[in-house]
């Protein structure tokens, strides 16, 4: 009898893990042509590879939008989708849209260059009116190509869950793990590691106590120094893991290239490379203006030791849309208002940058 309930009670627990709990689940194959058909690249060009489908950045930032009015149910929780980058040290973002109007971004951290990596987007917590999504997209800035596998929106089953939390834990955010003097604490669930780590250390005081008898205040000292001593053994051992992925990232990132182009790599959105390319082009002992918006302390930053003035004759312009040039009339335009006239281009670096002289008298 005693077995039969045992038995009972395994199964039980057997289909509440395994479960699979996905009678709904809406699933996109972006490898093939009916899964793609109806999503749009924005700013971007969709490419069929060997490899796969790719996004191939023609500005920044391009988008990957679904179909609209999808009606997806605010119960399937859990966006999954795997996607690989030429870069890492960036982020991407999945927009969500709600039948209600809403529309939010959920973060994630592009991981090792060149490799397809798998993500999951807890999408129910920006839901906050739990309203049916109508649409959903990609948005990535400053990577010029990034190769989508599949994209799926469903609701895990507790099992499921578990090693949803469980890859959770593992993952580094290189993004933000990118100096020796600071490294983010992991997440189990929704709690940092040191919460329940504080737990486990009671657990373990509590049971080593409990297999000391008698209990006396030196088998109660010992049992909380040991546990404090495993608490923290698991502590570092995550912490040490997280410092070798942020070196592993590094190497396979900085390694064999230049000072030049470790800093270019690190840095990220061009700035430096768009700095280091003005150097070349302007004369010696020359000043400069910049218009680079949110960028242009980093531009600056990156000219030195060029200075920079508001009457320069030399105009820098990089990654700024309010900034337009007329080449026509000669005129350089901040939010349709004349900033300079009678200029030319002297060079464009790229899409996102380009240098400008004033043809006015008194300047060289």
């Amino acid at each position: 009898m005693n077995r039969q309930i045992i038995t009972l009670i395994a199964l039980c627990l057997f289909s509440l893990f395994c479960s699979t709990g996905r009678a709904e689940e809406y699933v996109w194959r972006f490898d093939r042509d009916a899964d793609t058909f109806n999503w749009k690249a924005l700013h971007a060009t969709a490419e069929k590879t060997a490899d796969g489908f790719s996004l191939v950045r023609q500005d920044d930032p391009f988008w990957f939008v679904s179909p609209q009015n999808l009606n997806i149910s605010p119960q399937l929780s859990y966006a999954e989708f795997r996607l690989k980058a030429p870069e890492t040290y960036l982020r991407g973002y999945l927009v969500v849209k709600t039948h209600d109007g809403r529309s939010w971004e959920e973060e994630f951290t592009l991981g090792l260059p060149d490799t397809y990596h798998v993500y999951r987007i807890n999408i129910q917590k920006g839901n906050r009116t739990g309203s049916p999504i109508d649409a959903v997209a990609f948005t990535f800035g400053g990577v010029d190509r990034v190769s989508l596998d599949y994209l799926k929106i469903y609701k895990p089953s507790l099992y499921q869950l578990l090693g949803v939390y469980w890859g959770e834990f593992w993952i580094v955010p290189f993004a933000s793990s990118t100096t020796v003097n600071f490294m983010e604490t992991p997440l189990l669930g929704d709690y940092p590691f040191l919460a329940p780590l504080y737990v486990l250390l009671l657990v373990i005081a509590f049971c080593m106590g409990a297999l000391r008898r008698p209990l006396t205040r030196r088998s109660v000292v010992k049992s909380l120094l040991l546990s404090c001593v495993a608490a923290g053994a698991l502590f570092a051992v995550r912490m040490d893991y997280a410092w070798y992925m942020q070196w592993r990232a590094d190497r396979s990132s900085l390694g064999q290239r230049s000072f030049d182009e470790r800093i270019a790599r690190a840095e990220g959105n061009g700035a430096y490379n768009f700095a280091q390319g003005l150097k070349k082009v302007l004369p010696p002992g020359s000043t400069i203006r910049i218009y680079a918006g949110i960028l242009e302390g980093k531009v600056r930053y990156y000219l030195l030791p060029v200075k920079v003035s508001e009457t320069a004759p030399y105009i820098a312009v990089f990654r700024d849309p309010a900034i337009s040039y007329d080449p026509i009339k000669k005129l350089l335009s901040r939010d349709h208002e004349m900033v300079v006239r009678n200029i030319e281009m002297v060079k464009a670096f790229g899409k996102d940058g380009f240098l400008y002289k004033s043809l006015e008298a008194g300047h060289p």
